[in-house]
C-alpha cells in the first residue's frame, strides 16, 4: 500500500475511531437509562394511567431510540469534512426489510411464539438462533452488504456507525409493530423495546465485527461465518434466556413477575457484547498498526 495513501487512512481512522465508539455507547447508555427509569417508575409507584393514555405512552416511546440515533449519531457526521451519508438509507432499508420479509418469515412461516416459549432452555435457544437469529442477521447483513460495500467503507469505523443505522431501523419497526398489535402497558412497552434493541445492537455488532475482519484484515475465509453465527446465537440465547424472567413469552402482553432482572439480563447483555467486541475490534487496529510500523522500519521508511 503506498505510504500517503496509508498515512491518510491512518488518520482518518484516528479521527473516526474514537467518536464512533462514543456515539455508540451515548445511544446505549441513554437508550437503557430512559426505559429503565419508566420500568422502575412503574415498579415503585404502580401510577395507574387511563386506557389511552397508556397507549399513547407506550406508542410514544418506539420513536425515541430513532429520534436519539439521529441526534447522536447522524448530525454529527455533517459537521465533518467527509460524512457518512449513507446512515439514513441504511436504516430505512433495514426497517423496510424487517416489514416485508423479517417479521413475516418470524411470526407467519416459522410462528416461533406458537412452538418455542414452552420448550426446554436448549432448545428455546437453537429454534430461536435457527429463525429469528439467521433471519434477522441475514437481513441486517445483505443491508449492509449492498449498500455499503466497497465504497462505503474507508476505515473500519465505518461499518461500526452503519451497523448501529441497520440496528436501530430493523428494531424500530418491530418495535412498532410489536406495540401497535399487542398494546402493551406502559412499562411492559420499556421492556419490548430493551428487547428488541439489545437483540438488534448486539447481532449488528458481530455482524460489523465480521465485515472488518473480512474487508480490511488478512482474516481466514471462515472469520464472516464465525462472527455471523454468533450474531445468530445472541439472538437466540437473549430470546430464550428473557422469556424465563417473564410470565409469558415476549409476543404476549400481561403482567411481568420479575420485569427488573429481565431488564438487568437485558443491558448486562448489551454492555457484554459491547465490551467484547470493542475489545476485538481495538486489538485488530492495534495488531495491524503495529505489524505496518514494523513492515516501515524494516524497509527504512
Amino acid at each position: 500500500m503506498d505510504t500517503r495513501l496509508q498515512s491518510d487512512l491512518d488518520r482518518a481512522d484516528t479521527y473516526a475511531f474514537l467518536p464512533v465508539w462514543r456515539r455508540l455507547s451515548a445511544q446505549i447508555v441513554i437508550t437503557t437509562a430512559t426505559l429503565l427509569a419508566i420500568v422502575l417508575f412503574n415498579e415503585l409507584l404502580s401510577p395507574s394511567f387511563d386506557a389511552q393514555l397508556e397507549r399513547l405512552l407506550s406508542l410514544a416511546l418506539v420513536p425515541f431510540p430513532v429520534i436519539l440515533w439521529l441526534f447522536v449519531s447522524v448530525l454529527p457526521e455533517y459537521r465533518v469534512s467527509r460524512p457518512r451519508r449513507r446512515l439514513i438509507g441504511v436504516a430505512v432499508v433495514s426497517a423496510l426489510t424487517a416489514s416485508a420479509i423479517g417479521l413475516p418469515l418470524v411470526n407467519d412461516f416459522f410462528r416461533v411464539q406458537q412452538w418455542l416459549p414452552l420448550q426446554s432452555v436448549f432448545t428455546r435457544i437453537l429454534g430461536y438462533t435457527l429463525t429469528a437469529g439467521i433471519v434477522d442477521a441475514g437481513l441486517k447483513f445483505l443491508v449492509l452488504r449492498y449498500l455499503i460495500l466497497p465504497r462505503g467503507l474507508r476505515v473500519r469505523s465505518d461499518a461500526v456507525a452503519y451497523a448501529l443505522a441497520s440496528s436501530i431501523g430493523y428494531s424500530a419497526f418491530l418495535n412498532s409493530a410489536l406495540i401497535w398489535r399487542l398494546e402493551p402497558t406502559w412499562d411492559i412497552a420499556a421492556i419490548y423495546l430493551l428487547f428488541n434493541i439489545t437483540v438488534q445492537l448486539a447481532s449488528g455488532l458481530f455482524l460489523a465485527l465480521g465485515i472488518i475482519e473480512s474487508y480490511f484484515s488478512d482474516a481466514y475465509p471462515l472469520v464472516l461465518p464465525a462472527n455471523f453465527l454468533v450474531a445468530a446465537m445472541t439472538t437466540g440465547i437473549t430470546s430464550a434466556s428473557v422469556g424465563g424472567f417473564l410470565s409469558g413469552p415476549l409476543s404476549t402482553a400481561g403482567n411481568t413477575d420479575r420485569p427488573l432482572f429481565a431488564c438487568a439480563l437485558l443491558v448486562g447483555s448489551l454492555f457484554a457484547t459491547l465490551g467484547i467486541v470493542y475489545f476485538l475490534y481495538s486489538n485488530a487496529e492495534r495488531s495491524e498498526r503495529e505489524a505496518f510500523a514494523s513492515q516501515r522500519n524494516s524497509h527504512g521508511i
